[in-house]
């Protein structure tokens, strides 16, 4: 049997060893898997409506489904690994299931981040953090349309910590303690503030680092640095909004607030 990995293992010897499985999968791995539900604040978990989809999917099939979240009116960000093979993309109003046409703006595979231009609208725009200090332990939260066998019309949130000391700095990723889940990838990862702080790209890939060193790894997830994400956006010369916001947030004040901004990325083919 084997042990639980402790805070004491170093990460980036993780990193280099057996980096992570790309969090983006489809309804049918999903189901495979069979991950276990949330076990924090969640949103609600109901049958996707039929005859929803924009007729720019039409002859098409859903290949995948990933996470982002509107940075303006008509901006969303996502990771590249979730929208950039697609023939068509579509985002959710984390409501019914409505769904409105999207088209790739730009993309850069390295960094793993794109940002969609959409029809649909979002209530808010999320704000980001551009303090470059998160100690180790910082209470964060992950919101976004984990995957567990059937449709999530509703984000929701799953409670995370910071792992890295410096998770705020030029790294290509930052870990963070935290369940990600098939449909993750591309969601914000949030402060106490309820402000963006890094984009969910990955995670621990659990049975391959178990094979490669007996030890059992779960729950360890990795994101993509606002440092990294502010150069991608400003490169592209793309907007963005910085916090405003100073209280803390309650879990379920964070998902309720996340709502107006996170939505679901479908990818068709």
């Amino acid at each position: 049997m084997g042990v639980e990995l402790s805070l004491r293992v170093d990460i980036n010897t993780l990193i280099a060893s057996v980096f992570a499985s790309a969090a983006m999968a489809s309804a049918h791995a999903a189901a495979v898997s069979a991950p276990a539900p949330p076990s924090v604040v969640a949103g609600t978990m109901r049958p996707a409506a039929e005859g929803l989809h924009p007729p720019g999917v039409k002859g098409l099939h859903l290949a995948g489904t990933g996470s982002g979240f509107f940075i303006g009116p008509d901006r969303v960000l996502t990771n590249f690994h979730v929208a950039g093979s697609c023939k068509a993309l579509t985002v959710g109003n984390n409501r019914e299931g409505q769904e409105a046409d999207a088209e790739l703006v730009v993309g850069e595979a390295g960094v793993d981040l794109a940002v969609l231009s959409t029809t649909g609208a979002g209530e808010t725009s999320a704000l980001f953090d551009t303090d470059a200090s998160m100690e180790t332990g910082a209470h964060l939260a992950i919101v976004g349309y984990p995957a567990f066998g059937r449709p999530v019309l509703d984000a929701q949130l799953e409670q995370a910590s910071v792992m890295d000391s410096d998770a705020a700095g030029d790294r290509r990723f930052y870990s963070f303690i935290g369940a990600v889940r098939g449909g993750n990838s591309g969601g914000p990862v949030l402060d106490e503030n309820g402000a963006v702080v890094g984009v969910v790209t990955a995670k621990i890939n659990t049975p391959a680092m178990y094979r490669k060193t007996g030890i059992l790894i779960k729950d360890i997830g990795f994101a993509i640095p606002n440092s990294t994400v502010f150069d991608f956006l400003r490169r592209n010369s793309i907007a963005f909004e910085q916090n405003k916001r100073a209280a803390n947030l309650a879990p379920a004040q964070i998902l309720q607030m996340a709502h107006g901004f996170v939505r679901q990325i479908g990818c068709w083919k």
